[in-house]
């Protein structure tokens, strides 16, 4: 499964408000539920934050992949925001994080949910496709670009 499968125009968020790394957890998740007609009263941001208490999910690269699994979370859905400013997300590299793409997935879906997000780690260590994404200057144009960097990068 590829990660332009699991977003919509309405879950991404081109200019993220968020100036920690808590806040911007918490603005993906409401866009997500917004986005995706979740209705989880707290699950998927309680979920996501103890998962990253656990260990950081900025993996480098200026990218963090928040994730988690959650019962009102009925398929796996994304969020993707781009933070032009940077966050200090805790990332392996110490660097700050431009891209910030939140995973949720029903609770049994590991093996899907696994696959999703080695593919978007692939993904993202690519800085070509990191700058299309921070250029986007729409919804559809962002999706645009990740569909053609998921063509040329991730097979099917």
């Amino acid at each position: 499964m590829r990660l332009s499968e699991l977003l919509n125009t309405s879950a991404i968020v081109l200019r993220l408000q968020a100036r920690s790394k808590r806040e911007a957890i918490v603005e993906l998740v409401d866009t997500l539920e917004a986005a995706h007609g979740f209705h989880s009263q707290g699950e998927i941001l309680s979920e996501v934050m103890k998962r990253e208490d656990m260990m950081t999910t900025g993996i480098g690269y200026g990218v963090a992949i928040p994730h988690g699994k959650a019962r009102a979370a009925t398929r796996p859905a994304a969020a993707f925001g781009v933070a032009p400013e940077g966050l200090d997300f805790d990332a392996v590299d110490g660097a700050p994080v431009h891209l910030v793409v939140l995973l949720v997935a029903p609770r049994n879906a590991a093996p899907e949910h696994v696959r999703v997000l080695g593919n978007v780690s692939r993904l993202l260590k690519e800085e070509s496709v990191r700058r299309a994404l921070r250029e986007a200057d729409s919804p559809e144009s962002f999706l645009d670009a990740l569909r053609a960097a998921e063509s040329a990068f991730i097979p099917q």
